[in-house]
């Protein structure tokens, strides 16, 4: 069953509370007064509240700490709780999210074009081979020779051309 979405901005409800701890509890009963029709029923506004509080824990903005009874999970800001930090803390957090994706990326295209250079190398070794093997056949070989030769020609540049992408990429975040 698919999750129902909500036009909640989540972070602004719950700093307009203004608590300093909570627990899923209280943030739900003061979300299901608020917006009461938009909850079919109390479960579904809990199971919202839950995702949300998980996600910002995970995020860093919340810390959650095991309640003393073992049962609730109490809910309390982090250090960086003004407006200023957190905008920060999740350009950061997607900063380092489209880094990763950059260099991932990067690096897979490297892989992918070097198999199929090395798969070129390959071929063109096998076509000269075949012409010792069999020097009859050179003139049938030679075009399939010179074409793979050049496609390996390209992939080494492209190869080189992303690697060096990469490497100036990453020394900007360094």
């Amino acid at each position: 069953m698919p999750k129902k979405l909500y036009n909640i901005d989540f972070y602004k409800f719950i700093e307009s509370l203004d608590l300093h701890s909570f627990t899923v509890t209280d943030v739900t009963r003061y979300l299901f007064e608020t917006y009461s029709k938009e909850f079919d029923n109390k479960k579904n506004a809990t199971q919202f509240v839950y995702r949300h509080l998980k996600r910002l824990s995970k995020e860093g903005i919340i810390s959650a700490i095991q309640g003393k009874s073992g049962k609730a999970i109490v809910f309390r800001w982090c250090t960086e709780s003004s407006e200023d930090s957190e905008l920060v803390h999740r350009t950061e957090i997607y900063g380092n999210k489209t880094n990763d994706l950059i260099v991932s990326q990067l690096q897979e295209k490297i892989r992918r074009y070097k198999t199929e250079m090395l798969m070129s190398v390959g071929e063109t070794e096998a076509y000269s081979e075949w012409v010792q093997e069999m020097p009859d056949f050179a003139e049938y070989v030679k075009p399939h020779y010179q074409n793979t030769r050049e496609q390996a020609k390209l992939m080494l540049g492209k190869v080189k051309g992303f690697e060096r992408l990469l490497a100036e990429h990453e020394a900007r975040l360094s």
